[in-house]
């Protein structure tokens, strides 16, 4: 009964990442295919590259969310669990930061 919780809270994240990330997969099928059809540096090729950090932070919050759920299946305290997260949110926002850059 203890890990019903949060074996319930991944079985969610699981389902909602899924929604959430098949347009992000759908991206990186499109950026895969134009690097191996296209020239680099054609007009196709520059359009389908753009938009590649929607991957990035689609993967981000999955794996955010994840961490959260792990750490509160492992030490049973939700509380605790998010206040952690907080400090893994400010390591996420750095790098969410300089993918946006890269962009």
């Amino acid at each position: 009964m203890e890990l019903a919780a949060p074996a319930l809270a991944a079985l969610a994240l699981l389902v909602c990442a899924t929604a959430i990330g098949t347009p992000a997969m759908r991206k990186l099928i499109t950026v895969y295919e134009a690097k191996h059809e296209l020239k680099h540096g054609s007009a196709g090729w520059l359009r389908s590259i753009r938009g590649w950090s929607m991957v990035a932070f689609w993967l981000m919050t999955t794996w955010f969310v994840a961490t959260i759920i792990g750490d509160w299946a492992l030490n049973g305290d939700l509380g605790g669990a998010i206040d952690r997260g907080w400090l893994r949110l400010r390591i996420l926002l750095e790098i969410a930061m300089a993918i946006m850059e890269s962009d």
